[in-house]
C-alpha cells in the first residue's frame, strides 16, 4: 500500500511531532512583524507625533506632544518604505534626549525628556539617504 506524501513547513513538523511524543497542543504563533517587543515598551502615556516622509533635501517641521512621566515619544519616518541608513543630531535638545534607531521598515526618532520638565523644547536630525531633515517643536507636559 503506497501512502500520499504529506508535506508541511518546518513548525508544522515540530508540533506533529510535539503532540505525538509529548501530547502536547500547538498553538498558533502570531507572525513576528519585524519590530522587537522592548521597542513597543516604554513610551510616554501620552505622545503625539505623527509619521513623516520626507523628500530628498528637505526639512519638515513635526509638533510633538509628550507627557514626563519618564517614557519616550517617537517618530516614524521611511525612505521610500524603508529604513534610513543613517541619521545625525544636527540640533540637540535643550530639556530632553534623542535616540534615533531602526524598528520594523521605519527609522524612529525618540524624544524622552529631563525627569520634572514640563515646556517647550526643540531638535532637528538629517536622515541619511536623501539628505532629508526632521525638525521637532515639542511640548512637554506633566
Amino acid at each position: 500500500m503506497k501512502y500520499p506524501r504529506l508535506t508541511l513547513p518546518g513548525s508544522a513538523w515540530l508540533c506533529l511531532a510535539a503532540t505525538a511524543v509529548l501530547g502536547l497542543g500547538c498553538v498558533q504563533q502570531p507572525v513576528w512583524d519585524g519590530i522587537f517587543t522592548i521597542d513597543k515598551t516604554g513610551g510616554a502615556k501620552t505622545c503625539v507625533a505623527p509619521a513623516a516622509a520626507p523628500a530628498d533635501n528637505q526639512a519638515v517641521l513635526v509638533q510633538m506632544q509628550v507627557s514626563n512621566e519618564g517614557g519616550w515619544c517617537g517618530i516614524s519616518a521611511n525612505h521610500g518604505g524603508a529604513a534610513f541608513d543613517s541619521y545625525l543630531l544636527v540640533a540637540r535638545p535643550a530639556h530632553g534626549t534623542v535616540y534615533a534607531h531602526h524598528v520594523g521598515a521605519n527609522t524612529r526618532i525618540d524624544y524622552t525628556p529631563d525627569p520634572g520638565f514640563a515646556g517647550a523644547d526643540k531638535f532637528a536630525v538629517r536622515l541619511i539617504p536623501g539628505n532629508a531633515e526632521i525638525q521637532a517643536a515639542v511640548t512637554v507636559t506633566k
